[in-house]
């Protein structure tokens, strides 16, 4: 097999992982964002310092944005990949 055809084989694999997992792999990253800086960090907080106060505002900020970021992802499954 020549170097030519194992670029080629290599980039059509990674434009399969991309168009294919993008979406699930960004849906999973969110939810961690959320899982690390809503529950992790202030728990860890807590245990280092003693301190509970949690910044809510933040906190409520990063909702907010999670929530958009998954409305935008149902609205392009909607939509389709033909229309974007």
């Amino acid at each position: 097999m020549s170097v030519k055809a194992r670029f080629l084989a290599a980039q059509e694999a990674a434009l399969c992982v991309i168009r294919k997992w993008w979406r699930p792999i960004t849906c999973v990253w969110i939810s961690l964002t959320m899982l690390a800086n809503g529950v992790f960090l202030p728990m860890a907080r807590w245990w280092q310092t003693g301190d509970v106060a949690t910044d809510l505002l933040a906190l409520a900020a990063l909702v907010t944005s999670i929530a958009g970021a998954f409305a935008v992802r149902e609205w392009g499954k909607i939509k389709g990949a033909e229309d974007v």
